[in-house]
């Protein structure tokens, strides 16, 4: 049976990513942004990390930062991947992987009804997977919105796709059916405020996605 991934993103709580990890998790996301209100410090991510298991990806979120800001990040809290949620160049990608080749380099792409693949495949041979997310003029994501996920398929992506924007227990499972994403990334929609799980809401992704794999087959 096909298996979509689920990662959990905006942890600020030990208790969510124990839910989470609880639940099968695949990866956890923490964000790096001073401006978002998950924004988590890096004492407090790695106080997190340190008890999440090593078969879990560890995921930093940044939007525009210095590369050597986020390579400190990525050492002091022993994350095992990036997602670049700004304007990183194709040049800024490939200096993160060279400089660590196990690192996992996720970029993340803001959809329009007019996207089209040309701006993505310039990063296929320098990130190891594709982020979707809504487009909404001002910000960089996290805005609890969806986009209309019949655009995907012409994209013709080359890398496996994370799908995040408004992903809710009610609207998960057809964005598996429809977008059949590698994973899904989500964030607000299970979230009592920014940064606070809500652990039936958590559990309910996770239903809603595997009911949705097991009527793919």
């Amino acid at each position: 049976m096909r298996r979509t991934r689920v990662k959990v993103c905006g942890i600020t709580r030990l208790e969510d990513a124990k839910k989470a990890t609880e639940l099968g998790v695949d990866a956890l996301g923490f964000i790096f942004v001073r401006k978002s209100p998950r924004c988590i410090d890096i004492r407090k991510a790695w106080e997190i990390i340190r008890y999440i298991p090593s078969f879990i990806s560890r995921v930093g979120v940044f939007v525009n930062s210095d590369i050597e800001e986020v390579k400190r990040v990525v050492d002091e809290c022993g994350l095992s991947q990036v997602q670049l949620h700004g304007e990183e160049s194709v040049d800024y990608c490939r200096q993160l992987k060279d400089w660590r080749r196990s690192l996992s380099i996720c970029k993340a792409f803001r959809v329009r009804k007019d996207s089209s693949g040309e701006e993505l495949d310039n990063y296929t041979d320098d990130v190891q997977s594709i982020l979707l997310d809504t487009y909404v003029s001002g910000t960089a994501g996290g805005t609890g919105e969806t986009f209309d996920w019949q655009v995907i398929e012409p994209l013709g992506l080359q890398k496996p796709l994370i799908l995040a924007g408004g992903l809710t227990p009610e609207n998960v499972a057809e964005a598996v059916s429809v977008a059949r994403p590698f994973a899904v990334d989500v964030n607000s929609g299970i979230e009592d405020r920014p940064g606070i799980k809500n652990h039936q809401k958590m559990l309910a992704v996770f239903d809603a996605v595997r009911a949705a794999d097991r009527r793919q087959g």
